[in-house]
């Protein structure tokens, strides 16, 4: 055999090893390059658990006593003792609901156990209800006392009213029975903020029908 059919030979084994294996990468699909900065596949990132209901409770609650007088625009702008948020929780259970009214007419409604609704303000007999709860705190405001360390969360049967001033944080702690029984300020203000609470369930019933 001569140089030449050698080399002939070579040469077609050649493309018959590249032509196989090309076949071969076919079958096994396109390798993925990772490209720096490109998002990585749904694979490679692992999913988030979601956060359960107390987390987002705490989260929901801790924002509402952080809240600012400069947030709420012109509504926020009070004097030192007066309230521009009321916050008002009730023990029920084994959970705790938590009411959030403030100067510009917002409101949201959590409950430690799951579930609850923000944005209450966008919805007029919400607004409306959320300030009467705010006219009435001011009358509350002289029977509060500062409130020192973390606010707490009240025992079943308790009610716990916060007032958020320019000052400082005021509070006062009610038991549920003792409010159907007198006249005072808490009594007012519990009640007008249940029509907070009822207004806001109705918007939350309107949504899911």
């Amino acid at each position: 055999m001569d140089y030449t059919i050698r080399t002939i030979i070579v040469i077609a084994l050649i493309a018959i090893y590249w032509y196989m294996r090309k076949k071969k990468k076919e079958a096994e699909g396109p390798v993925k390059k990772s490209v720096p900065g490109a998002p990585r596949t749904a694979v490679e990132r692992p999913v988030r658990p979601a956060e359960p209901p107390e987390v987002v409770y705490a989260n929901l609650r801790k924002r509402a006593f952080e809240t600012s007088p400069q947030s709420l625009g012109q509504a926020g702008d009070v004097g030192e003792n007066e309230a521009y948020a009321l916050i008002m929780e009730m023990g029920i259970s084994d959970s705790v609901l938590t009411l959030a009214c403030f100067a510009d007419g917002d409101a949201g409604l959590y409950y430690q156990s799951g579930g609850g609704m923000k944005g209450g303000g966008a919805h007029e007999n919400v607004r409306k209800a959320a300030k009467e709860v705010m006219a009435l705190a001011q009358k509350a405001i002289p029977a509060m006392a500062p409130a020192t360390g973390t606010p707490l969360l009240p025992d079943p049967g308790q009610v716990r009213f916060y007032a958020l001033t320019p000052k400082g944080l005021l509070t006062a702690e009610v038991n549920r029975e003792a409010l159907g029984e007198s006249q005072g300020p808490f009594t007012a203000l519990f009640y007008s903020g249940q029509e907070v609470v009822g207004q806001m369930r109705q918007v939350q019933a309107q949504k899911a029908s």
